[in-house]
């Protein structure tokens, strides 16, 4: 028999977790709860979850349960469904920040085994219509154990968490908490600050090209979700962006001083920075090795890039359309898993007269 897993909000990692584990040998069912009947009802419909019920029935028989509700709401959940957990289960949750996470925890009756957990990937897309099988496929799924956690515990969690093709580490809240406000928490608010800069400014928001909008894109996100992400690790985001205050004062004084070489200096620091970070990553660890092909604009031509490719045996693990012009051709980058693959993918597409290289 296999496990029972029952999540508890439905919307995109809850149900994306759901399709993932239906798909899993070792889960026997997934139940869901949500607060919105619409929300269930499109999650039985889709086949996110295989039964539904009220918070009670979902976790009493459950040998995991996922809270998957924003911050502001988890204390209040999980100090709920604490006397109907079943003993020796193990209850984690998704949240963007750890501290306050295991605080509420450490509350839980002591015969079930709590575990923080933070999965490194999402979507602007939001609610249990973006669900997406495969949205943890390599991505970094870091979870926050209690130091007296029984290793089987964090192995069992652990094994349950490969079975959506996440990458699990294990790390302590704090540093949980003050990594993720540079490399997640920060970019938000920059990106906030950054598309408030152009209020009042009409033209500059029509001539925003590529560069802007990848760097905002992250505004998009949930709001709420976000409000209560911020709040929640303030003081990390807070020393955080007094942090980037001070590098963008660095950077200031350059240029009100016309200090080229301070300014080359702070530039290509930068750069070799960016260049140690790998190029395709979900989370934290490098997951391929990137292509780039210029095709003709045909139809069909990216399904041939996959049957020039899988005549090879090279298995592609990531492809995006960077630039196309109609009539004429078009950018593609392509993942693939390993270094050999990436020389044989190469070779592959230039015996059919295309234009490719490694990145």
């Amino acid at each position: 028999m296999g496990f029972k897993v029952a999540i508890l909000g439905l919307g995109l990692i809850g149900a994306s977790l759901g399709l993932a584990f239906r798909d899993s040998s070792l889960v026997e069912a997934v139940a869901g709860y949500d607060h919105d009947p619409d929300t269930v009802e499109k999650a039985l419909e889709i086949g996110v979850i295989d039964e539904a019920g009220g918070l009670r029935e979902v976790v009493d028989a459950a040998d995991f349960t996922f809270v998957c509700v924003p911050l502001e709401a988890m204390e209040e959940l999980c100090s709920l469904i604490a006397p109907w957990l079943k003993p020796g289960s193990i209850l984690t949750d998704v949240g963007g920040v750890k501290s306050p996470v295991l605080d509420w925890m450490r509350r839980l009756p002591p015969m079930v085994y709590a575990v923080g957990g933070h999965p490194m990937a999402g979507s602007e897309r939001t609610g249990v219509i973006s669900a997406d099988r495969y949205l943890f496929e390599n991505a970094l799924y870091v979870i926050t154990p209690f130091d007296h956690t029984p290793p089987e515990v964090i192995s069992r969690l652990t094994r349950l968490l490969q079975e959506t093709g996440a990458r699990v580490k294990s790390l302590d809240a704090a540093t949980h908490d003050r990594s993720v406000a540079v490399v997640s928490h920060l970019p938000h608010v920059m990106a906030y600050a950054l598309l408030n800069l152009l209020e009042g400014c009409p033209e500059g928001s029509r001539l925003a090209a590529g560069s802007f909008r990848d760097l905002t894109r992250v505004a998009a996100s949930n709001s709420v979700l976000w409000e209560d992400i911020l709040l929640c690790n303030r003081g990390e985001v807070v020393a955080s962006i007094t942090g980037l205050m001070s590098r963008l004062d660095a950077l200031r004084q350059c240029l009100v001083a016309g200090d080229r070489l301070g300014l080359s200096r702070c530039i290509e620091s930068a750069q070799k920075i960016r260049q140690d970070i790998p190029q395709l990553q979900k989370g934290l660890l490098p997951v391929s090795y990137e292509i780039i092909a210029v095709v003709p604009d045909r139809p069909g031509v990216i399904g041939q890039l996959g049957q020039w490719l899988g005549e090879q045996g090279v298995n592609i693990v990531d492809i995006e359309i960077l630039r196309v012009r109609e009539g004429d051709g078009g950018t593609i980058r392509i993942g693939v898993p390993t270094e050999e693959a990436a020389e044989t993918a190469v070779a592959a597409i230039r015996q059919q007269g295309v234009t490719a290289w490694r990145r």
